[in-house]
Order: C-alpha cells, then structure tokens, then sequence
C-alpha cells in the first residue's frame, strides 16, 4: 500500500459525532506508516461508487472504505466500473469498519475499534476475490450490482425493507434481530419461483419464501457459531434455500446455526452454487431483493460469480 484514496460514509454507523476524530486517528495511522493519503466523504446514498471509480484512474493503489457494509459495497462497485472501463485495474478494496453492519470486517478478522483495525490494514495483502453479482428490476428497468459478503431475494430483504435506519443507528446490527421477531408474530411470507444450479451442475426449481446466498465464512455477535462452509476466496456461495413459509421451520433453521450445531430442518437447504435466478409467482405480493445490507429492486433477479477477479486486503 502506497497511495490509499479513503472513503468514508459521515451519516453511517452509531458514533456519527466522533466520524471526524475516527477518521483523522485513522488517516494518521496510514500516513505514520508511509502511505500517501487522501479522504472524500460520501455526499448521498450511492455516491461513493462515482467517486471511487474517479479515483481508480487517479494513481491510487488501494481504496479503504470506512463505514459498514453498504459503504463497502459502493466502493466495490465503482472499481468494478472502473475495470469496466479498461483492461484492469490494479486497485485493492480495504476496509475500515465503522458502520452499523460489519459483517466484512468480522470475516476479515478486523477489530471493531478503528485505529486497530488500520495498523492491522498495513499488515494484509491485497488477494484475488472474485464478487458476486445480482441482476434485479430497478426503478428504471434492470440494474445490475456487485457484492461481497451475501445477497438475497424474499424474506431477507424484507427484512432490510422494515428495518428503520432510525432503529439501526440506536440498535446496531440487532435492529435487524428486532425486526425479525416483528415479521414472525405477523407471518405473511410471500413465495416465489427459484431455479438453482446444484453442486452436480444440474438444473433445480422449486417455490421458496427466502433465497440467501452467502460468501462469509465468520460471522459477528449472535451469529459467531455459524459455521457453512464458505469462504470470500471460494468461487461460489452457499445458497440457504427455504422452500416453506412456515415460521417454526425459519426459527429452527436459525437456532441451528446460531448454535452451531447445524441440524437438518425440513424443507430448508444450503447448497453450494454458482448460479441462481428469482421470478416472481403471479399473484404475489412484490418481492424485494437486497445485496450486502443494502436494498435494491425487486424481482425477477438473478445471482452468480463474477469471472473478474478484484483485490480484497486480507490476512
């Protein structure tokens, strides 16, 4: 790491009024270290994928998103079209963790405090990881979108959907564990049409309630015991498929992984694939589709790996 181009969310994560303290320690830890530095603040939601992609042609080497998963998600997504745009681009994805939703930084191993989390930044290594990508129905037609960590069509992102960005800044990433008790007391989960490809390589279909692929192999807080087999330097995700609305087998399914002990649940799978594709059942109410924490459209929507690989500082 030579030149590092800092990006940061100033309305992100629980200690908005310490965001300016946070960011000159970490700044000062790089420029300590020898590396030249630059910061740029967010100026709405989505524009840190324009300004990241600005500065990929800019000489940087490396892009530390500081923030939580969403922040990291646009930075990913400006160097990809930034990649885009030219043969390659030699750019590294480091991260700083600062938001209300950091599952990245637990799977990286980065400690929650900021100044710590960049010396130990200085230590990684930039490695090949190739993102996934979803296609849903944006406002304005199909969009397409990179992430990380995990996406996901149907309950999930419903979930993100009623989750207030209010109760995420008091509550951290347990608002999202208040939602959940809300939406099974009110038990409307609407199913839709999934089509995956098997670990065989063969064609499945069937009805589900909730499609959830997955790329962390760590998880934080509740979630610390879960254990699927994945990892950010594997070339597929594991899908987390429930074929069933019923509320008793989602709770079961995440007592199972909150414990560790990963016991079978009726109707409920977790496949390792490349490929899977969403399509609405007529008569449905809308199915939201969403991508590192992040919401996006609804369906139809399909989700694979990405054949370019980017940087991503690891251990």
């Amino acid at each position: 790491m030579r030149k590092a181009f800092l990006i940061y969310n100033p309305a992100s994560g629980r200690r908005r009024a310490g965001r300016t303290q946070d960011i000159a320690r970490v700044v000062d830890v790089l420029r300590t270290a020898g590396v030249e530095t630059e910061t740029c603040a967010t100026t709405h939601a989505g524009s840190a994928t324009q300004q990241v992609q600005e500065a990929c042609g800019r000489g940087f080497d490396t892009v530390i998103s500081c923030g939580g998963d969403g922040t990291a998600n646009e930075a990913l997504n400006g160097i990809m079209r930034a990649c885009a745009e030219r043969t390659s681009v030699d750019v590294a994805l480091g991260l700083v963790p600062l938001g209300s939703g950091n599952l990245l930084a637990s799977d990286l191993g980065l400690p929650s405090d900021p100044v710590e989390a960049a010396k130990k930044l200085l230590t990684y290594q930039p490695r090949e990881f190739r993102p996934g990508l979803i296609c849903s129905q944006g406002k304005d037609g199909p969009e397409k979108r990179y992430f990380l960590v995990a996406a996901g069509v149907g309950a999930d992102a419903e979930l993100m959907y009623r989750t207030e960005v209010e109760a995420k800044e008091f509550w951290g990433r347990n608002a999202y564990f208040l939602e959940m008790a809300r939406m099974a007391v009110r038990r409307r989960y609407p199913m839709f049409h999934v089509e995956w490809e098997d670990e065989q390589g063969n064609r499945q279909q069937g009805a589900a309630m909730l499609a959830m692929c997955v790329r962390a192999g760590k998880f934080p807080g509740l979630l610390s015991l879960v254990n699927l087999g994945t990892s950010l330097l594997r070339h597929d995700f594991c899908l987390l498929l429930f074929r069933t609305n019923k509320i008793r087998r989602f709770l079961s399914y995440f007592a199972s992984l909150a414990t560790g002990r990963n016991w079978k649940v009726e109707s409920v799978d977790a496949i390792h694939t490349r490929w899977f594709r969403c399509t609405a059942i007529p008569g449905m109410r809308t199915i939201h589709s969403q991508a590192d924490g992040e919401l996006l459209g609804v369906l139809p929507a399909e989700l694979t790996i990405e054949s370019r690989p980017v940087k991503l500082l690891m251990e």
